[in-house]
């Protein structure tokens, strides 16, 4: 089994591409490599709709060679700005980018506070409520088990004549959690997820329908690394935590 070694370190390299949200009619459309139209309820039980790009880092040969992979301040590397069009009074447009030892599943995008975008995120609250029963995730996680997230929130400037927001917004919150942890499982998940619902109006108003569109940066996920061979009763606790992880994803 594993034994006290040198670490080494290891950069670990993801592209996340951009992301070209619109409406079309009454609906909302997604466009961009990978990403993907995620249906939710919201916390009164109405329909309300994310978009989701979703992948992962190839842990498998630390793994073959029973060692521990260590994270070391994540970073999500963003080319240009943020470009966001809406006619949505209230709108404002949130992103959420995580770093995970679990798959994050669409039951998790459940439960954002109806009329708005406030959602608890994985590893905060374990799925459970903090406002009565109207703020709660999809699924239970545990902090452990988030190596990095990030919340963010754009609002648009003061409306144009043309009854839409200027296309370049301001930075109004940005807030990190999780505890930058180690893992010895197979796989390291990426996710960035926008809730569309909060930020874009759809109506079946007839055309011309005002500009209502998100358009993300192309993003690098750098995350420095440091592999590790643990002493045998620790590297088996994380082993054993990787396999719980792997059976709740399916």
């Amino acid at each position: 089994m594993a034994k006290k070694t040198t670490a080494k370190e290891r950069l670990l390299r993801k592209f996340i591409p951009p992301v070209v949200i619109g409406v079309s009619g009454s609906d909302f459309t997604v466009t961009g490599s990978n990403w993907e139209l995620v249906p939710a309820t919201d916390s009164d039980g109405n329909p309300t709709f994310w978009a989701v790009w979703r992948g992962y880092f190839d842990l498998s040969g630390i793994v073959i060679d029973q060692a521990t992979l260590f994270t070391v301040n994540p970073m999500f590397q963003e080319g240009c700005d943020w470009n966001y069009t809406s006619s949505l009074a209230t709108g404002a447009l949130q992103a959420w980018d995580m770093i995970t030892q679990e798959f994050i599943t669409d039951a998790t995008f459940d439960g954002v506070l109806a009329g708005s975008g406030n959602w608890i995120p994985p590893g905060l609250m374990g799925g459970h409520s903090t406002v009565g029963a109207t703020v709660r995730t999809g699924a239970p996680y545990e902090l452990e088990d988030i190596h990095y997230g990030n919340a963010r929130s754009f609002q648009f400037g003061a409306v144009t004549q043309l009854g839409t927001s200027p296309f370049l917004p301001n930075q109004t919150r940005s807030a990190s959690w999780g505890v930058g942890s180690a893992t010895a499982g197979q796989k390291l998940y990426v996710t960035r997820a926008i809730h569309i619902s909060s930020a874009l109006e759809a109506s079946d108003a007839p055309p011309p329908a005002p500009a209502n569109t998100i358009n993300s940066p192309p993003t690098a996920v750098v995350v420095p690394a440091i592999i590790a061979e643990e002493t045998d009763l620790r590297y088996i606790e994380r082993l054993r935590r990787s396999y719980v992880l792997q059976e709740e994803v399916h």
